[in-house]
């Protein structure tokens, strides 16, 4: 299956990287990735078939993965955002013997007793050897680490194309697209930008960085027709008032909660929105939602695509089956096998699929509280929270606590001023008592991800 991100590597009338600096062709970009690949045959650089990379959006970022997949090497894209102590806990338990790393980000391997090569210096790694190695595997893609300890994805070149396949009637690619790099590419919504553009011959848009202004410029001067965003990504800009080319077909929303007014917002603006659902797991959206779905269907996902099998276990977790599924978790066959049976994939959400079909989710198995035997979902909570006009964001958590078990936390960033007192008389109109949180912190920001997820393990610990 690797063939079916190859089909255009001999078009030079085709561009497959745009950046504010260079134009690089389809052939260009194929030929540059087959002289690298050589050096890497040649000079047999690790002992590992797993090549970590530390590296921000790029041409060079592109080129490399090519490379790697030329010589039968499996690139492993890693958090640009992690400390030094985080890139070298995930490196020292995968045995990783190599690195290849961006120069902005030197100084989080400096101290590291591993084999590096400069991503800034790729074009002299050169070799007139030549092979293509054929193998499956294609990726690693690390979890987000949001809960726990980041635990390494393994895809295989057949998953990522059938992810692709699956959703073809909503991307509906040609070559004559381009596709906005408004994900950092260590994410699997950011990496599938790679991979969509390649087996359609679309041209891959990438920005100076992916700051809001980076993200505007590239939108005004390039008119991509696909874009890929978070919903703080989307709230940016549309705050921003971007103006849209009428050649934009579609923007993909993932990567957690999207309220529903934001999405009909922004498809009256012309920005085309789907909400979609997924995850690393499955090689990035398994269902989606357009504008006037979410008006009839509030709060839904979305249908599943073609080929895509959702079902809602007796406990309500949401199982997945697809032929998009990753294969294993690197190095952890016992979380491999709890989340990986009979063909389904274990969400950890909790979700119900309605009468026609639609699914909607209502948390994560692993954020629910427990207090006092209660379940609360801190979603609802947080919802009803940020409908208050005085509150910006909302992240609800537990603490420990000696009668209860666990209470309800907030913390809050506000607009402007508001006491405890308003707050817990606003949330008692809609919530049940045992819902409204205990304890309220007020704070300038919250932690979250590249992709805007509350940090919910960072905020517990800031206020346990």
């Amino acid at each position: 299956m690797k063939d079916f991100f190859y089909k255009y590597s001999n078009r030079e009338d085709l561009t497959a990287i745009r950046t504010t600096k260079e134009v690089i062709s389809y052939k260009q970009l194929f030929e540059l990735a087959k002289e690298i690949s050589g050096y890497l045959i040649q000079n047999h650089f690790t002992s590992q078939k797993y090549v970590p990379i530390i590296a921000s959006n790029s041409a060079e970022f592109i080129i490399l993965i090519i490379s790697l997949w030329n010589a039968g090497f499996v690139p492993v894209p890693l958090n640009t955002r992690w400390t030094e102590k985080e890139i070298e806990l995930v490196l020292k338990r995968n045995q990783f013997d190599v690195i290849f790393f961006e120069k902005n980000f030197e100084n989080k391997i400096n101290h590291l007793d591993i084999k590096k090569f400069s991503i800034n210096n790729l074009q002299s790694y050169k070799s007139n050897k030549t092979e293509n190695i054929d193998y499956d595997e294609s990726v690693v893609i690390f979890t987000s680490g949001t809960t726990d300890i980041p635990k390494g994805v393994v895809h295989t070149f057949t998953s990522l194309s059938n992810s692709i396949l699956n959703s073809k009637e909503i991307l509906n690619q040609n070559i004559s697209d381009r596709w906005l790099a408004s994900l950092p590419f260590y994410h699997i919504g950011g990496f599938q930008i790679i991979c969509r553009a390649l087996s359609s011959g679309c041209e891959i848009i990438i920005s100076d960085d992916l700051d809001n202004n980076s993200i505007i410029n590239c939108i005004n001067k390039f008119n991509p027709t696909h874009i890929s965003l978070v919903s703080t990504q989307l709230r940016r800009l549309i705050d921003s008032n971007v103006r849209l080319n009428p050649a934009l077909k579609l923007t993909l929303i993932g990567g957690g909660f999207s309220d529903d007014e934001l999405i009909i917002r922004s498809d009256k603006l012309g920005w085309k929105p789907y909400r979609v659902y997924g995850s690393s797991e499955t090689a990035s959206f398994v269902t989606a939602a357009n504008a006037n779905e979410i008006i009839s269907k509030p709060r839904t996902v979305g249908k599943p695509m073609k080929n895509v099998l959702i079902k809602i276990s007796n406990d309500n977790e949401v199982l997945i089956s697809t032929e998009s599924l990753f294969k294993y978790y690197l190095n952890d066959t016992d979380e491999t096998n709890i989340k990986n049976k009979n063909g389904f994939y274990f969400s950890g959400d909790i979700g119900f699929i309605d009468g026609d079909d639609y699914l909607f989710i209502e948390a994560r198995r692993h954020d629910l509280i427990i207090t006092g035997g209660e379940n609360v979902n801190p979603y609802e909570v947080e919802n009803e929270l940020i409908k208050i006009s005085e509150i910006k964001e909302a992240c609800v958590f537990p603490l420990q606590d000696a009668q209860w078990g666990q209470i309800v936390a907030a913390a809050l960033v506000l607009k402007s001023e508001i006491n405890q007192e308003k707050i817990e008389c606003d949330l008692k109109k809609n919530l049940s008592s045992y819902k409204i949180p205990k304890k309220f912190f007020f704070v300038d920001e919250i932690p979250k991800t590249s992709l805007g997820k509350f940090e919910r393990n960072k905020i517990r610990e800031m206020f346990a």
